[in-house]
């Protein structure tokens, strides 16, 4: 629970990002929170500035205080399921608690020697790189980083990519969709994305590396979604024979924490 105290960050934004992961993997649901006192002496800092940092959590709906009882938690439990529709915004719409993109980026730039690598393009060639990043209840989830060959794609509207699945829109506009190829790693949060994802640099955060093919098996989309470590984990099924449980294909799931024990798998 130490704090940096040689850093630009003021003590209270510190506190701030060190309790909302405390909050995102609470489990305790009807137990009071710690009280500004008790992270107080965690911290070593004057109750205050504990004060501060919590206030805002509960402005932006993170904790409540109840008079005469404490803080308590207020974030909803979080899961998310991988399977073949990808229809992730359809699967939060139902329960109450929509997934929600955010552009901040979206124009078109030459391909660097890694994108163009994965899309099959020459270094240079013109892409669409789309940065957005995801959040659930005001939730921050991921940092998304995608790049669409301009070829494919001549037209990409950033209120398309807010409104609705940027990957549903690609497949649409390339003809359809065949495959995608992906790699996940653990890592360390850059100073340039822990902003965005409310952790402090260096933080733990679970990266997704991803090419999406058309039907002619022609790469159409690749990217980096780097997610909070405190909120995800990856789990996959390997079946061992073509017969029995599981099939003859592979199933595998990012499993957003704050879900019951074993939390919940997809395709």
């Amino acid at each position: 629970m130490a704090l940096d105290r040689d850093s630009p960050l003021p003590l209270y934004e510190q506190i701030k990002r060190r309790v909302l992961a405390m909050i995102l993997s609470w489990q305790q649901e009807t137990e009071r929170f710690h009280t500004d006192l008790e992270l107080a002496e965690q911290f070593q800092v004057s109750r205050m500035t504990v004060r501060q940092a919590i206030q805002e959590l509960v402005d932006e709906g993170y904790l409540r205080r109840v008079r005469g009882s404490g803080t308590f938690v207020c974030m909803p439990k979080i899961d998310e399921q991988f399977r073949p529709e990808m229809d992730f915004i359809d699967q939060w719409s139902a329960s109450g608690r929509p997934l929600i993109f955010k552009v901040l980026y979206c124009a078109i730039q030459p391909a660097s020697h890694v994108v163009a690598e994965q899309l099959g393009l020459n270094e240079g060639d013109s892409v669409w790189s789309v940065l957005r990043l995801r959040t659930v209840k005001h939730v921050p989830i991921s940092i998304d980083y995608r790049h669409i060959p301009v070829a494919r794609v001549a037209e990409l509207d950033p209120k398309r990519i807010e409104a609705g699945s940027l990957l549903e829109l690609v497949g649409e506009l390339t003809g359809g969709l065949s495959h995608g190829d992906l790699k996940i790693e653990a890592g360390r949060v850059k100073p340039e994305h822990a902003d965005y994802l409310n952790l402090m640099p260096g933080d733990p955060v679970l990266t997704r590396h991803l090419v999406y093919f058309d039907t002619q098996n022609q790469p159409v989309m690749a990217g980096i979604s780097h997610y909070r470590a405190d909120q995800v984990r990856y789990s996959v099924r390997v079946p061992l024979s073509n017969t029995g449980e599981g099939g003859s294909h592979i199933s595998d799931a990012l499993e957003f924490r704050g879900a019951s024990a074993g939390g919940s798998k997809g395709k």
